[in-house]
Parts: C-alpha cells; structure tokens; sequence
C-alpha cells in the first residue's frame, strides 16, 4: 500500500475512533439516540436493547479505527469497514429523503450534524475508502508490532466503554453541562400539584438527585440517597429529588420515604440530559451547574467538607481541568500507541 493509500486509511481510521470514543464516553446520550433511530424504523420493541445496541456499535466503530491506523489485517478490514460504510451512507441517505426531527449521533453530543451534512460526512468517507482500497489487490503487511498496538488500544477502548457505562462521562457536551445557567437553559419540573418550581435552582446551594428510572432503585440505593440528602441538609444545601414518573405513581417506587417531602416531577429525557446516571446528584449554586456525581459515587462528608472550604466557581474549574486532563491524557495515549508504537 502506498504512501497516499495509507494516508485515506489514517484519515479515515482517525474520524471511526474519534466518533467511536465520543459515543463509548457516553453510552446513555447514545442510548438515547438509538431510540430515535428505532422510532424511525418502527422498531420500538428493540427500544429495552437501545444502550446495548449503541455501545456495541461504538466499540465495534473504535475498534475498527483503531485497525485500520495501524494496518492489521488490511483485506479484512477493508472489506469490513466498507460494508459498514456502506450501511451508514444507505442509513442517511433514506434519513435525507424522509427529514425526521432526529440527530444522527454521529459524533455523541460533542459535534450535532443535520442530515445533509451527515450524508456529505458519509461520501466523504465512502470516497477516502475508495481511493484507500481500489483495487484490493496487493494491500501490503504492516509490522508485528502493530498487532501488539491494536491490541493495546482495543483493549483500552473496552476498558473506557466500562468506565463510561460505571460512571458520568468525562466530558459533557450537554445543554446541562457544568457551567451552564439555568436561567440560559431551564430544566422545568413540577410539585405533586402540577405547579412548576424551576425556580428553586436558581437561588442557594441546591443538590439535585435526578432519579429517571425511579422503578429501579432497589432499597439499597435508595436509603444511599436518603443518606446523602441527610448528608446535605446537615451542611446548608437544599436537597431536591426530581423523578421521571406522576405524582399519582410515586408511592409506587422503592424511593426512601424520608425523601418524599422534596420530591419533584420531570421529563425523563431532561432528567437522562441532567444527569447520566439514575440517582446521580447535580450540585447547582444560585442557578449554575457545578459538579455532578455518578450514583455510585455520590459525595461523602469529606467531599462536603472539601467543597465548603472553596468557591463554587472553584469547584466548578477543578473539577472540569481534572476531566479535561483524563480525556486528554487517554486520548494522547491511545493515538501514541496507535501511531507511534
């Protein structure tokens, strides 16, 4: 394979494992997108596999990035990823024609393309594949050691798909990142009798459990939470639980009882864009976002007392430089064990 040929394939191996990574980093926003897309194709029974589905898809799309940079198994993956290409250009191509109120998740929350530019993204693409592969005679071998570097990263990619199915993503590019005013961006909610109350986040410390899938809170995680808003109450915040169900349906759910009382109403989609993990805790002070916490990793004692000790805004920047660094630094680990091992 020549000097040109290789550079189509880098070229497009790089956008594969960025738009890969972009997704695994954040499989709900990418389970929520699925859904769209069986939606459109009256596939609504498949919608409980949504998450599944769209990590599979990430990781299958990474990985295959990932081979494609270094060279392993050339026909193959030739014939892999035009087949994949394929299906995506025919994808957006009926998505062009039919215009649905949908984005094509391309690239997670982090890029949003309409439909024309989806499908140009894509015959792009199909065109560097083209001059990569055409004719798929005599594609050459790569070096030994680019199996070991194929190796290293899928296995990298595997573990940052767990991380981001365990936790928040690292970087959020939602309309609730930290950061965002509330007043820029409201997230409307209601008391038990229909009145909405937005505009409790806008004043004070306020710490919001979003709990979107309030059925599948067993006791355990429930009393974690009830804990916590104990925790929080004890330390000067206003502690808010906004769940995705009806007031009518609450004392059906295994919520803790003692949470009750600040108990508010939602969207489930607005809850899922709020915060990735069910349970999860948004720290908002006087109407901006700072910090959010997975439920598995919801602030303890110390955390408060480390908090208090600082300025929201300080908070807010540590935070967002210590997450900007992890994905810098897998990022530039992951493209130096591609390119350079």
């Amino acid at each position: 394979m020549n000097g040109f040929k290789r550079i189509c394939v880098i070229i497009l191996g790089l956008v594969l494992l960025v738009a890969g990574i972009l997704k695994l980093m954040d499989p709900v926003g990418s389970g929520l997108v699925m859904d769209e897309y069986f939606n459109f194709f009256h596939l609504g029974f498949l919608k409980g596999a949504s998450r599944i589905f769209a990590s599979a898809f990430a990781l299958i799309e990474s990985v295959l990035g990932a081979a494609l940079i270094t060279g392993v198994w050339r026909k193959v993956i030739g014939i892999i990823s035009g087949s994949l290409l394929a299906f995506f250009t025919l994808l957006t191509i009926i998505l062009y024609i039919a215009q649905p109120a949908m984005d094509c998740g391309c690239f997670g929350e982090a890029v949003h393309l309409n439909h024309a530019q989806t499908l140009l993204k894509n015959l792009i693409l199909d065109a560097l594949w083209c001059l990569a592969f055409i004719p798929m005679g005599n594609l050459g071998q790569p070096q030994r050691i680019k199996y070991v570097s194929f190796s290293l990263a899928a296995v990298s990619l595997v573990l940052f798909l767990l991380y981001g199915a365990l936790s928040i993503p690292l970087r959020d590019y939602t309309k609730f990142k930290p950061g965002t005013e509330l007043e820029d961006h409201p997230l409307f909610f209601y008391d038990a009798n229909y009145t909405y109350a937005d505009s409790l986040l806008l004043e004070g410390k306020v710490m919001v459990i979003s709990a979107y899938d309030a059925d599948k809170l067993g006791k355990e995680e429930s009393g974690r939470l009830a804990e916590f808003a104990a925790l929080a109450d004890a330390q000067g915040y206003a502690v808010l639980l906004l769940m995705a169900t009806t007031p009518d349906a609450v004392s059906q759910t295994p919520v803790n009882p003692t949470l009750l009382a600040s108990t508010y109403f939602a969207d489930r989609k607005e809850l899922m864009t709020l915060n990735r993990s069910n349970g999860g805790v948004t720290y908002i002070s006087d109407g901006q976002i700072i910090r959010k916490w997975a439920a598995r990793n919801l602030p303890d004692a110390e955390e408060f007392a480390a908090m208090q000790e600082k300025a929201p805004m300080d908070v807010l920047l540590a935070r967002q430089n210590r997450t900007r660094a992890l994905f810098q630094g897998f990022t530039l680990y992951l493209f130096a064990v591609l390119l350079l091992l």
